[in-house]
């Protein structure tokens, strides 16, 4: 009864489920236009999560909240783009990078323990080839139902600097 009385106020959402990481290695953002913020990355030496960065590369973790953001970083240094994904749903994650924007790892990861259903994460590690503007953007869907409005989507714009 409680719930429904919740729904009839309004009260829509759902609570963290605790899978999710902080939404980037990041100082704080600044709105740049509507839905867009910078993110200028504090930089952080690779750690075990991202093994396949080289040594010296730094790893910019994001997550959903960094969607509609623009990321500025130099073009040396890895990006690790981390989603919630449950593909027992049905639903994964299409994933598309602009032209040099090297994908150098893309993989799923199931939860862990017993819970049936639950959502792991798909993880990309993205490098930059050079100075330039990257868009990385994916589409969460069930491939077999094709695109719609109303699919979840994430956009990352990737501003690679010179060092």
């Amino acid at each position: 009864m409680l719930f429904a009385a919740g729904l009839a106020a309004g009260c829509v959402g759902s609570a963290p489920t605790g899978h999710e990481s902080p939404a980037a290695t990041a100082v704080p953002s600044v709105p740049v236009t509507p839905n867009t913020t910078v993110m200028t990355p504090v930089l952080a030496t690779p750690t075990a999560s991202a093994a396949t960065t080289s040594a010296g590369t730094a790893t910019v973790f994001v997550n959903s909240s960094a969607d509609d953001s623009i990321l500025v970083l130099p073009a040396t240094n890895h990006v690790l783009v981390r989603l919630s994904e449950n593909p027992t749903t049905g639903y994964v994650w299409n994933a598309t990078a602009s032209r040099k924007l090297s994908v150098i790892q893309d993989t799923y990861t199931a939860p862990t323990g017993d819970l049936m259903g639950a959502s792991g994460t798909h993880e990309w590690i993205l490098a930059p080839q050079g100075v330039d503007t990257y868009t990385f953007t994916a589409v969460q869907l069930r491939p077999w139902e094709g695109a719609t409005a109303t699919d979840k989507t994430f956009t990352l714009v990737i501003v690679a600097t010179p060092e």
